[in-house]
């Protein structure tokens, strides 16, 4: 994925900042809600189709760390497939690729919300300095 520098800034507070009103993070959640949680933010910025890769790159570009040891977590395109085939709100439309049909409901006003406090307080702009 090709993620603009707003967008880059506005995940990496997402999830590492521990400025979040919202202090859940990502790395603590397990494998199958982490999944989820990245099809959310796919879905808020308007990525509809996405393949087992780009959920790989997720983890990759966004830094995410394993729950109980040291590194960072490299999820195996098996294990993401077994997580995306359990899921109600996305569907196979092709050889590792997926389309997602619609987002948790819950998610995507608390995390524009989120955004929103992030960026009154400056928070935001931190992380889009390291883009620049």
């Amino acid at each position: 994925m090709n993620w603009s520098k707003t967008q880059l800034a506005e995940l990496n507070y997402f999830c590492h900042s521990t400025r979040k009103r919202d202090k859940a993070d990502i790395a603590c959640d397990v494998f199958s809600g982490q999944i989820e949680t990245i099809i959310d933010l796919f879905f808020y910025y308007s990525i509809m189709e996405f393949q087992v890769g780009d959920i790989k790159d997720f983890y990759k570009t966004f830094r995410i760390p394993k729950i109980r040891s040291e590194g960072l977590r490299t999820p195996s395109p098996k294990q993401i497939i077994q997580a995306l085939d359990r899921m109600k709100n996305v569907r196979c439309v092709g050889e590792d690729r997926y389309q997602i049909l619609s987002p948790r409901d819950w998610f995507l006003a608390p995390y524009a919300d989120e955004l929103k406090y992030g960026y009154e307080k400056g928070y935001v702009q931190y992380f889009m300095e390291e883009h620049t």
